[in-house]
């Protein structure tokens, strides 16, 4: 029986890093399961102020490894299942393309420049966060207004099944990716072709509608869906 796959975001690594049965637990762990590190929650740990702090998550993050493997940057997933999707479309599969991190997992074995990056990182992450939310707190007022005269707000479901459906935006967005990797320009049916033959393309487009619905659409006194962050929604 194949072992399952197990990701960790960064709240999970610290917490393993603080139990004191932490040794039998990485044991367990990895007698049951491939356990993979997103580029994301090395980067989050990386930025770490306390040294003495992050050597330890590393060191989790090194047990873990073991186990396991680290996983490339969402960025480059992306673009590699892209950049095969559109070499053979017929022969796709997902699964099959290998996405291990190696230069990540050095890394995390020898810290070589990790700790000299640290800060740099830090600073990084904040900005890219920054970002993340400046764009959808600048698109809310426009969204808010639609529902002054206290129109029915959309579900997350509807917005997004809008959203992906024929001209919808985050088609558009999705052909930007695509374009990014391969070149060339998909048609819109190529788009919707991907989405629904790579999981994770799939997966990335959702999770903006999902940032999308809760930081624009929402209303104020309905309840949050989250608010995760950008690297917690990559």
């Amino acid at each position: 029986m194949p072992l399952r796959k197990l990701i960790f975001d960064t709240s999970a690594v610290n917490a393993l890093g603080l139990d004191p049965d932490i040794a039998s637990m990485l044991k367990g762990l990895g007698l049951s399961y491939v356990i993979g590190i997103t580029e994301t929650v090395l980067a989050e740990i990386v930025a770490t102020p306390d040294e003495e702090i992050r050597r330890g998550l590393l060191a989790v993050l090194d047990r873990l490894v073991h186990p396991g493997y680290c996983l490339m940057p969402y960025q480059w997933i992306i673009e590699h299942q892209a950049k095969a999707f559109d070499s053979d479309r017929s022969g796709f599969d997902w699964r099959k393309l290998h996405l291990r991190f190696l230069a990540g997992e050095v890394e995390i074995a020898k810290q070589e420049f990790v700790h000299t990056i640290s800060e740099e990182t830090r600073m990084s992450n904040l900005q890219l966060e920054k970002a993340f939310k400046a764009l959808f707190a600048q698109a809310r007022p426009p969204f808010q207004k639609l529902f002054e005269s206290g129109e029915e707000r959309p579900s997350f479901r509807a917005v997004t099944e809008h959203l992906l459906a024929d001209g919808g935006a985050y088609l558009s967005i999705g052909a930007g990716l695509m374009e990014r990797a391969t070149g060339k320009r998909p048609t819109e049916s190529d788009v919707k072709e991907f989405i629904e033959a790579c999981p994770p393309f799939k997966a990335l487009l959702v999770a903006l509608c999902f940032a999308q619905y809760d930081r624009c659409i929402r209303g104020e006194n309905m309840p949050s869906l989250g608010r995760a962050g950008r690297n917690d929604m990559y």
